[in-house]
C-alpha cells in the first residue's frame, strides 16, 4: 500500500510539469464537514473519520504526511504507511506546518477545494512560503486514472448498486411514496456494507421522471406510471452510481419507444469506451443518434461523468470534453430522454476504460422491466 500512495504523489507531480513555476510541496488542507477534500483521502487512505481542519503534505518524493488532530488520531494510525502527526491546540497545528514546510517557498494547493478561509489561514501561517500555486488541474489528472486498489473498491461499490436492483423491483406497490422507496434503497445499500448512499437518492414516479436532478417527494406510485431511481453506494469513500427506468404495470407503445430509443442509445455509448477514444466523439455518437429520432433536442445532459471518491469526480464525457480516455478511467455511461408532462427514461451504468471494450461494473439488465 505504500507504494500505492507514493505512485498517487508521484503521478500528480508529474502533471505539475505545465506549470510554470514547480511546487515543491503540496499542501491538502480540509475545512468543514461539507468542505472536505477527497484528495485528503486519496493521498491518505483513511477509511473513517471525517478529519475536519486537518492536513495532508506531498513531496516529490512519494513521502506523505497526515497531521491531524487528537480526535482521529486512532484511525490515522490505522494507516501505518504514512507518517502521521497529532496536534492538540490550533497553534501546535501552525508550529507543526512550520517546522514541516519550513525550506519550502513554493507551495501548491488545491484552487477547487479550498475555502477562502483556509487559504488566508494558509498564506497567514506560512510566511515563508513565497509563492503558491494552483495545483488543481495536475490532481484532476492524477484522480482520473484509477490504480487497482481504487478499481477494486469501485467494483465492490458497483456489486452493492446492482444487488439493490432487485429490492427495488421487489418493493414496489401501489400508493408508495417516492421517498419511502428512496429510504429502502438506502436501507438496502447500507444492509449490504456501504457506509450510506454516495448522493441523494433519486426517485421519481410518473411524470416526475422528466427531471433529471428531481428529489423525491411524496408523490404515490400508480399502475401503468414509469420508476426512475437514480442511486449509488458509497463502499470505503468510493462511489457507484446507477440509474434504472422500469414501468409499474404495463407500458405502452410511447413508453415502450422512449425506452428502447435510450436503450439503444446506451448501448453506441458503451461500445464507444476504448483506450484512445475522444470523450467527446462517445458523447457525440450518442446525442447524433437520439437526434436522429423524433426525440431530438429532449437528452438535455451530457453521457457521463467520472467517479470515485466523489460521485462526479471531475472529467465528463461531453461535447466540450477535452478528455482522452486512458487505461483505468472510471466513467458513467447515462443517456436519457425527457419529455415534460410524460415522464423520463435514462440508463446509467459504471464502466472502467480498457484496451478494446470497457469493462463495465454494474451488473443490471438494461432492458425494459414491466412489474
Amino acid at each position: 500500500m505504500n507504494n500505492i500512495m507514493k505512485a498517487r504523489v508521484k503521478k500528480i507531480f508529474a502533471s505539475t510539469k505545465s506549470l510554470k513555476i514547480k511546487p515543491e510541496a503540496i499542501l491538502i488542507k480540509n475545512g468543514i464537514e461539507g468542505q472536505l477534500d477527497s484528495t485528503f483521502f486519496y493521498l491518505s487512505g483513511v477509511r473513517s473519520g471525517l478529519f475536519e481542519g486537518c492536513s495532508i503534505i506531498a513531496y516529490p518524493t512519494g513521502k506523505v504526511c497526515l497531521l491531524t488532530s487528537k480526535l482521529e488520531e486512532q484511525s490515522a494510525l490505522n494507516t501505518p504507511y504514512i507518517e502521521i502527526e497529532t496536534f492538540g491546540t490550533n497553534d501546535e497545528y501552525k508550529q507543526l506546518l512550520r517546522k514541516k514546510l519550513l525550506k519550502v517557498r513554493v507551495l501548491g494547493i488545491n484552487y477547487n477545494e479550498l475555502s477562502y478561509a483556509n487559504y488566508l489561514w494558509i498564506r497567514m501561517t506560512l510566511k515563508n512560503v513565497k509563492n503558491v500555486v494552483n495545483v488543481s488541474k495536475a490532481i484532476g489528472e492524477a484522480r482520473c486514472i484509477k490504480d487497482e486498489i481504487e478499481i477494486k473498491e469501485l467494483r465492490k461499490s458497483a456489486k452493492i448498486a446492482s444487488n439493490t436492483f432487485k429490492t427495488i423491483t421487489s418493493s414496489l406497490k401501489e400508493n408508495m411514496t417516492e421517498n419511502q422507496l428512496a429510504s429502502i434503497i438506502n436501507h438496502d445499500l447500507e444492509k449490504q456494507g456501504a457506509s450510506g448512499p454516495s448522493f441523494q437518492t433519486i426517485v421519481a414516479f410518473g411524470k416526475h421522471s422528466a427531471e433529471p436532478h428531481y428529489a423525491p417527494q411524496n408523490a404515490r406510485l400508480k399502475k401503468n406510471k414509469l420508476v426512475l431511481c437514480d442511486y449509488g453506494a458509497r463502499y470505503n469513500r468510493y462511489c457507484s452510481d446507477i440509474t434504472r427506468t422500469v414501468v409499474f404495470g404495463k407500458a405502452d407503445e410511447k413508453i415502450k419507444d422512449i425506452y428502447e430509443t435510450v436503450r439503444k442509445a446506451s448501448e453506441i455509448g458503451l461500445k464507444r469506451v476504448r483506450v484512445g477514444v475522444k470523450a467527446s466523439d462517445v458523447h457525440n455518437a450518442v446525442e447524433e443518434y437520439i437526434d436522429s429520432t423524433k426525440y431530438k433536442g429532449r437528452f438535455i445532459h451530457s453521457t457521463g461523468h467520472s467517479i470515485g471518491l466523489n460521485v462526479h469526480d471531475g472529467a465528463s464525457i461531453s461535447k466540450k470534453s477535452d478528455v482522452i480516455l486512458e487505461e483505468g478511467m472510471a466513467f458513467t455511461i447515462e443517456p436519457g430522454i425527457y419529455l415534460p408532462t410524460i415522464g423520463g427514461v435514462r440508463i446509467e451504468d459504471d464502466v472502467i476504460v480498457r484496451q478494446n471494450r470497457p469493462e463495465i461494473l454494474t451488473n443490471v439488465s438494461r432492458e425494459l422491466i414491466e412489474i
